[in-house]
């Protein structure tokens, strides 16, 4: 196993793993964080919330996020191994349910034909660097971050792979 030397290989995880932390700030510039279950499109996570919750008043004001994905590398909790994650920067829209695709909103519902009441989506595009720790290395090298931490831009570029 070796780091990922490609964004590719990063976004294969991203659609794998469909749980993140959304890191934003509110509207009092206090810092705050909530896990969301998202899925992927055209390199775009997108995640179905309510209208009125304080996750969209709040981005409606900042739309800047971080985006920290978990990957399971191993079945059981190792004390001594920290978790791989995936983490970017984004820029967040709020959008009408009815504006996205209807894959997506399909994939959103996760099989949900009833009526789950006022919904609107989460878009969230990827802006500058992905970082990664523990992706594409050994499981014992996890506890050492020199050789677990790699970085790489998120757009398409000829530059990956560089580590941070």
């Amino acid at each position: 196993m070796s780091l990922p030397t490609h964004p590719e290989e990063i976004w294969e995880h991203i659609r794998e793993w469909p749980f993140a932390v959304l890191g934003f700030v509110t509207v009092d510039n206090e810092a705050r964080a909530a896990g969301v279950m998202y899925v992927v499109d055209n390199k775009k996570l997108y995640v179905l919330t309510g209208p009125d919750t304080w996750k969209v008043r709040h981005l409606r004001a900042n739309p800047n996020v971080s985006v920290t994905v978990t990957v399971q590398r191993i079945p059981i909790r190792i004390r001594q191994v920290p978790p791989a994650v995936i983490t970017f920067t984004g820029k967040a829209e709020v959008k009408a349910t009815e504006d996205i695709g209807e894959q997506v909103r399909r994939r959103l519902l996760r099989g949900y034909d009833e009526d789950i009441g006022p919904t609107c989506v989460i878009e969230i595009e990827p802006v500058g660097r992905f970082v990664t720790y523990g992706i594409g290395v050994p499981i014992p090298m996890m506890r050492r971050p020199d050789k677990a931490l790699a970085g790489f831009r998120s757009a398409e570029d000829t530059h990956f792979g560089r580590p941070m």
